[in-house]
């Protein structure tokens, strides 16, 4: 019975090991992305705008005075920052800041795509732009209604710029930019 064993398993042996050994690459740990999709709506006494956001975002203002915001998803270790300015006769200056600033991001990008959006019933007009490869922002937009109101956000991963492990994030933040854009609304008169 022992020999029986011993040839049976000798005989697997050989017959599993015609096999080269294959190198694997290190694993990633599971990203588990914010589910809800509830909305509450972001709002300031300080600041030229309103929009919806998700009710899982934590919103720090870090200047209120200059109205800087920062939106935070501590759960995926993303933020996007807002800046808001009043537009003083200095559109042109902030619009060629805006496109410079992003451009700046190409030379760790492999490639950048460029896209005009417009919603006409609440004066939102803009650029929005998605970099691709190793960049340090994969996402920017700045927004106007062309003579008060100037935003511009830009979107960073607190984590080394891996753009395949972090593709799944970069495309939920994405999502939430351009849901980010489409509720905004400007204030006037306050």
């Amino acid at each position: 019975m022992r020999s029986i064993l011993l040839i049976i398993s000798l005989f697997l042996g050989i017959v599993s090991c015609t096999n080269a050994p294959i190198a694997r690459p290190t694993g990633f740990m599971r990203i588990g992305l914010p589910a809800s999709d509830s909305s509450i709506a972001l709002t300031s006494d300080f600041c030229g705008f309103n929009a919806q956001i998700k009710d899982h975002v934590k919103v720090t203002y870090t200047d209120s005075v200059n109205c800087w915001v920062d939106l935070v998803y501590p759960d995926i270790k993303s933020t996007i920052q807002l800046t808001y300015k009043t537009i003083d006769s200095n559109l042109d200056e902030l619009l060629v800041e805006a496109q410079k600033l992003a451009y700046k991001h190409t030379v760790k990008a492999t490639g950048m795509r460029e896209q005009e959006f417009s919603y006409e019933d609440s004066h939102v007009y803009g650029m929005y732009y998605e970099m691709s490869g190793a960049s340090a922002t994969t996402t920017q937009f700045y927004a106007t209604d062309s003579n008060s109101h100037f935003l511009r956000g830009v979107m960073y991963h607190y984590s080394a710029p891996n753009p395949d492990s972090l593709a799944p994030v970069t495309d939920f933040m994405r999502s939430e930019i351009l849901s980010f854009i489409s509720s905004l609304q400007w204030k006037y008169g306050e």
